[in-house]
């Protein structure tokens, strides 16, 4: 019988995983703990969590969700980071924690809206745009051709203008109104 301290372990787990969009499995060894108090600040401003795991809680509350190949990255000490809102945001941590500090940390792998990501393909998922990027790209998209219609009715109504100007300095030269 497992002791309650564990069950409520996998049961929070667990549900940190179902809510996620995309968890990052990354081993760390030596790591100061005024540099671990410093990425746990920077990982929560980012909307993300950060959590020093069991593998084999770890591995249940996976199973649990419905993530099976998460155990093969679970070996060793690790932390997972755990993508709330925007997926790529562990992918992007787990990158900046081993550019910062290579001797440190080694990314295992990761799940990305339910699909296994091997660690060679990490760095791929960390430079895809954030979910405000793309919403910004499509906003752009979109304007543009609106702007480009603006743009083009305004020059014709320009043209339109300039020519009635001089349509009424040819009719005065000749004296019409």
């Amino acid at each position: 019988m497992p002791k309650p301290e564990k069950r409520i372990a996998v049961e929070e787990l667990r549900e940190k995983f179902a809510r996620s969009q995309a968890v990052v499995v990354v081993g760390f060894q030596g790591v100061p703990a005024a540099e671990m108090t410093m990425l746990r600040r920077a990982v929560r401003q980012r909307g993300a969590e950060i959590e020093v795991v069991k593998n084999t809680l770890a591995r249940l509350a996976a199973n649990e969700v419905g993530i099976s190949g998460l155990a093969e990255f679970l070996r060793g000490p690790n932390l997972v980071i755990i993508g709330r809102d925007d997926p790529t945001v562990p992918f992007k941590i787990a990158l900046e924690f081993i550019q910062k500090y290579p001797n440190f940390f080694q990314v295992r792998g990761g799940v990305f809206a339910g699909e296994l990501v091997p660690p060679d393909q990490v760095k791929w998922y960390a430079t895809m745009p954030s979910r405000e990027e793309l919403w910004a790209r499509l906003a752009g998209a979109m304007t543009g051709p609106v702007r480009g219609l603006v743009f083009a009715l305004s020059g014709i109504m320009r043209k339109l203008v300039v020519t009635l100007g001089e349509v009424q300095k040819t009719k005065e030269k000749r004296g019409e109104q």
